[in-house]
């Protein structure tokens, strides 16, 4: 699996505007000059795993957003690929796929924390 720091780059560099933080802010935290910042960016430069980390708690993001542009947390999680393969599922398949999401559903609510702790 090749690794595109370019796209990673593309997407600290989302989060890091999003959270009105600047390339110097960053750069002081991370005690690195802001041309390695603008490198990392613009995917110019390799980042390590540790120095993502490091990004990812400064901006309070997940490392997985980054490498992967999920973000499990987003109401929007995977929603882009669950429609996708509903497109792709024939149409008299559809009614026992939305009878098995409701199944998924009930189960997790009925096993949830929050659901044991109002059932006491």
């Amino acid at each position: 699996m090749m690794i595109d720091y370019k796209l990673i780059g593309q997407r600290l560099a989302k989060c890091r505007k999003e959270k009105r933080v600047t390339q110097e802010q960053m750069a002081e935290y991370l005690d690195v000059s802001t041309a390695f910042i603008s490198k990392i960016e613009c995917g110019r430069t390799q980042i390590n795993l540790e120095r993502l980390v490091e990004i990812c708690h400064f901006l309070q993001i997940e490392p997985a957003y980054i490498l992967q542009g999920a973000d499990s947390a987003s109401p929007a999680y995977m929603g882009g690929e669950l429609s996708q393969l509903l497109s792709q599922c024939p149409r008299e398949a559809i009614p026992l796929v939305k009878s098995i999401l409701e199944d998924i559903i009930a189960h997790f609510g009925r096993n949830s924390p929050a659901s044991d702790k109002t059932a006491k």
